[in-house]
């Protein structure tokens, strides 16, 4: 066997073992271009090696132009799936302590207490039920949920009728 005949031995076996340590469709276009030039190889030997080298070339580009696109579509295509920590945005739960622009909070979220931060720095007293808008590193960003804001409005209409109602006394 040629010098050439290993050396497309060694990309093909190579890039083949690449892929599927990482799973990313990087290396597989080199596997497939180097398959004519392997069995060009296999056939010619040494000669017209530049011809070998040209068809890995053109090969591996057509690959990655034409093929890419749809083959990451193909195997990417439950990439959109939430996590389970993209799975809690949107939860309500109570706030266990206050929070505000300055105090970090905390909320318990599946027996696990949270670090809890107020979405635009208002303050949120303990005992409020908030909802996870997002997260962000291994804090969870929470807005007064709109259910607790209607009743914080209320209280307010309440001890606002209150103060004018003993204000006439």
């Amino acid at each position: 066997m040629s010098v050439m005949f290993w050396v497309w031995l060694g990309i093909l076996v190579g890039s083949a073992i690449i892929e599927l340590a990482t799973m990313e469709v990087v290396s597989i276009w080199f596997t497939v271009g180097s398959i004519i030039p392997f069995i060009l190889a296999g056939c010619l030997g040494n000669y017209l090696w530049e011809l070998q080298v040209a068809l890995f070339i053109v090969l591996s580009a057509l690959c990655i132009i034409f093929l890419r696109r749809l083959t990451k579509k193909f195997l990417l295509k439950n990439a959109n799936e939430k996590t389970n920590l993209d799975a809690v945005i949107g939860k309500k739960v109570r706030l266990l302590e206050n929070t505000d622009f300055e105090t970090l909070g905390a909320v318990k979220l599946n027996d696990v207490v949270w670090t809890a931060v107020s979405e635009n720095g208002e303050e949120i007293k303990k005992g409020q039920i908030v909802e996870i808008v997002s997260v962000k590193g291994n804090k969870l960003i929470v807005k007064l949920a709109e259910k607790e804001k209607r009743i914080d409005i209320q209280n307010e209409k309440i001890k606002t009728t209150e103060i004018k109602e003993g204000g006439k006394d």
